[in-house]
């Protein structure tokens, strides 16, 4: 994912792995084509770059359908909810998320500030959600989602200020380092939201079934009709064949 629960270092070393493929490829443009000139060595490049995208497209493909294990990540989902939710309400006159530190650490800045939810926890606090990112323009980096209680910032109005020196990432959203040790708060939460997803999920998974069961499911009974239909009929002579003992 670009996703907040993604491994740092698996996208370190797919980074790493790209630039040394491209080095090698550029290594195999001057040898096979630098006989040509400067365009020979474009040309070998750019064809090896097709043929090898091209294969190794192809070889994604083959693993994500036939041998990648697909495994459902509810915190995630509701993740990605949120995130959607507070891009489309918006930032609201917001623009820096910024930590002021204390008498021993200087103010700095988090991110720039995208979007914005209040949401009620489980725990019945009202938490105010900052979505952003560091760099407006790296197209790469996550966004980020922090979670913080109204008396832990300023007014929602041009920069926003969190009153701490350091924001702590748990189960994808970065919490307040003073928060950390309200394990009700934040562990509760996210369990339950969890918890109110797969609910639903099944919940929809048994009307499927009901409906199948007592024959309501629209396209299930679309397709037996539709068998049906298929059904060759058998001609009217085939039916009834005549009996060897009443031949004459």
């Amino acid at each position: 994912m670009a996703t907040a629960f993604d491994n740092p270092d698996t996208k370190r070393n797919g980074i790493i792995f790209i630039v040394i493929l491209v080095i090698i490829i550029l290594i195999l443009a001057f040898v096979f084509g630098g006989a040509s000139g400067f365009f020979g060595v474009i040309k070998f490049f750019f064809t090896a770059v097709l043929v090898i995208g091209f294969f190794g497209f192809v070889f994604y493909i083959i693993y994500f359908l036939f041998f990648a294990k697909h495994r459902r990540d509810l915190t995630y989902e509701n993740w990605k909810s949120y995130l959607r939710s507070a891009r489309d309400n918006g930032s609201d006159m917001m623009e820096e998320l910024i930590l002021t530190g204390d008498k021993y650490h200087s103010a700095k800045r988090f991110m720039t500030i995208k979007g914005y939810l209040r949401v009620l926890g489980f725990d019945g606090i009202e938490y105010d959600m900052f979505i952003g990112k560091r760099s407006s323009i790296n197209f790469l980096e996550e966004y980020k989602i922090i979670m913080l209680k109204a008396d832990q910032h300023s007014d929602l109005i041009g920069d926003v200020y969190v009153y701490g020196i350091s924001l702590i990432m748990k189960y994808g959203y970065y919490f307040l380092n003073t928060s950390m040790l309200d394990f009700q708060a934040i562990d509760k939460t996210v369990a339950n939201d969890t918890y109110r997803t797969l609910m639903y999920d099944t919940l929809g998974e048994i009307k499927g079934l009901m409906d199948r069961a007592t024959g309501l499911d629209a396209e299930f009974i679309r397709e037996i009709r539709q068998s049906k239909v298929l059904k060759i009929p058998m001609l009217s002579g085939q039916q009834n064949p005549p009996q060897q003992g009443n031949q004459q």
